[in-house]
C-alpha cells in the first residue's frame, strides 16, 4: 500500500504570510500531497531578535491555515523544552506516523543553509525537500545543490515564481504603521490587537481574545478578527477611533455561540425590552445579548462599544458611526460568501456609512420578500430611516 505523502512547512512564522501559504498550496497540488502541517519553531537554535513569543507565532499560524483543507498547525516544537533541531523533529514524525512519507518544504535560503544543520545527512534519509525560488528560477542550478545530492539529499523544485515577500520586511512595515497586503488580515488583526512588532497593544484585548479563545468556536474567532480588521479600516476612512471600533468588531459576536436559552435567560434577568421575534432568534437575540455579556463579563464600560454590540444584529433608528461601522464589518468582512449586494455594499462603505447601510437593508428587505417571508419591523424602520437622511 502506497505511503501517505504529507508535507511539512517549518519555520519561525515571524510571522506567517501569503507566501507561506501559497508554497503550501503549490506544494499540495504539485506533488499530491495528502496534507500539510505547519510547525512553528519553539526555541531555534540561534534565536533571533525581535522573535515573537512561541504561543503568538502558533496562534498566528493556525488563524492563518484554518479553514484551509488539509492545512493545519502543530505545537509539536513549541511544547518541546529546550533547543530544537529538524532531525528530532522529523524522528518524532516517523514514529507517529510510520506509514507517512515525508516531503519538507524550504525556500532557497534554507537550501544554501542546509548543510549546516545537525545531523544533516541524517535529515536527508528521513524526507523529500520541496523547494520554492525566491529571488530566481536558477536555483535548481546552484552548487548546493549538487553537493547535498551527492551527500544523499532529494529535491524538487516547486513552479511558483519568485517573490520578494519577506517576513523582515512585513515586520518593518508593522512597526512603521503602514498596512501590510502580505499578511491575511486576521493575521494583521491580531498582530495589531495584542501590539506585535512594534505595533501599540489595543488596551484589553489580550484578555479578551483569550476569553473569547475559550467560548467561541474557531470559525466564528477568525470571523471576529476579520470585522476587526475590517472596522478598523472603514474608522481610519471615516474619522472613527480605530482601537474603538477593533474592540467592537473583536467582541461583536461574544454571545454568538451560546444555546438561546441562554441568551434568552440574560435578556430576562437583564431586563431587555425587545420583540418577540428577537426572542426566539439567535441570530437576531445574539446583538442585545451580546452586549450584556460584554459589559458584565468582559468589563467593557464603553457605551459607544457596547452600542454597536447591541444593534449590530438589526441595526437602530439614529445609528452612530461605530454602529453602522460594526454593522457593516459584519456584512462585508473577506471571507464573506458572496451575495448580490456585496460588492457595492463594500464600495459605498468606503464612502458613505449611511448610503452603504441603506443599501445593506434595501437588498436584505428584498430578498427576505422574495422568500415570501416578512422582515423584521425594525429592517424596516431603520431602512427608512436612512432613506430620509441620506
Amino acid at each position: 500500500m502506497p505511503k501517505e505523502r504529507i508535507g511539512i512547512m517549518g519555520g519561525s512564522f515571524n510571522p506567517i504570510h501569503a507566501r507561506h501559504i501559497e508554497m503550501a498550496v503549490c506544494a499540495k497540488r504539485e506533488f499530491d500531497l495528502e496534507r500539510i502541517i505547519f510547525l512553528p519553531t519553539g526555541n531555534p537554535p540561534h534565536k533571533r531578535a525581535g522573535l515573537e513569543d512561541a504561543e503568538d507565532r502558533y496562534e498566528m499560524t493556525r488563524l492563518a491555515v484554518y479553514g484551509m483543507p488539509g492545512f493545519t498547525a502543530s505545537r509539536m516544537e513549541i511544547d518541546r523544552e529546550g533547543i530544537i533541531y529538524t532531525v528530532d523533529t522529523l524522528g518524532r514524525m516517523q514514529k507517529q506516523m510510520p506509514d507517512t512519507a515525508i516531503d519538507y518544504i524550504i525556500g532557497e535560503d534554507t537550501l544554501v543553509d542546509l548543510p549546516n544543520w545537525r545531523k544533516a545527512d541524517k535529515v536527508f534519509t528521513m524526507c523529500r525537500f520541496l523547494v520554492c525560488c525566491r529571488s530566481s528560477d536558477e536555483i535548481r542550478n546552484h552548487p548546493s545543490v549538487a553537493q547535498l545530492e551527492a551527500r544523499g539529499a532529494t529535491f524538487a523544485f516547486l513552479t511558483l515564481p519568485p517573490s520578494k515577500i519577506s517576513s523582515t520586511a512585513i515586520r518593518a512595515k508593522l512597526e512603521k504603521g503602514e498596512e501590510v497586503p502580505e499578511l491575511p488580515p486576521q493575521v494583521e488583526e491580531y498582530i495589531r490587537l495584542m501590539g506585535l512588532y512594534g505595533c501599540k497593544a489595543v488596551p484589553g484585548a489580550a484578555k479578551f481574545y483569550a476569553r473569547l479563545r475559550q467560548t467561541l468556536s474557531d470559525k466564528r474567532l477568525v470571523h471576529s478578527l476579520l470585522v476587526a480588521h475590517t472596522a478598523r479600516k472603514l474608522a481610519r476612512i471615516h474619522g472613527v477611533n480605530e482601537n474603538r471600533a477593533a474592540l467592537a468588531g473583536l467582541l461583536h459576536d461574544c454571545a454568538k455561540c451560546l444555546p438561546l436559552a441562554d441568551m434568552q435567560r440574560i435578556a430576562r434577568d437583564s431586563r431587555l425590552l425587545l420583540d418577540k421575534e428577537t426572542l426566539q432568534s439567535g441570530n437576531l437575540l445574539h446583538g442585545p445579548a451580546g452586549a450584556v455579556v460584554a459589559e458584565k463579563e468582559y468589563g467593557v464600560t464603553d457605551p459607544i462599544i457596547l452600542s454597536s454590540i447591541r444593534c449590530h444584529t438589526t441595526g437602530k433608528v439614529g445609528m452612530l458611526p461605530l454602529d453602522m461601522i460594526v454593522f457593516l464589518s459584519d456584512k462585508i468582512e473577506p471571507s464573506r460568501r458572496s451575495y448580490p449586494a456585496l460588492e457595492e455594499v463594500r464600495r459605498l462603505a468606503q464612502e458613505d456609512l449611511g448610503a452603504a447601510m441603506l443599501h445593506s437593508l434595501q437588498s436584505t428587505l428584498e430578498y427576505v420578500r422574495s422568500q415570501n417571508t416578512e422582515p423584521h419591523p425594525l429592517t424596516q424602520q431603520v431602512a427608512d430611516w436612512l432613506q430620509r437622511i441620506v
